[in-house]
């Protein structure tokens, strides 16, 4: 389950970010293509 894994230590580092006020977490939407291994952040 590395993708599981993957996607939850994102999770953990922007509510991090969000409790700390310390840095700006991602902007608006962020999409993981498991397939291809690539992870991009899009701005709604």
């Amino acid at each position: 389950h590395p993708i599981a894994a993957l996607l939850g230590g994102i999770v953990a580092q922007e509510t991090i970010k969000l409790i700390t006020h310390q840095y700006l977490p991602v902007d608006n939407t962020f999409v993981y293509d498991g397939h291809t291994g690539n992870g991009q952040t899009f701005r709604l």
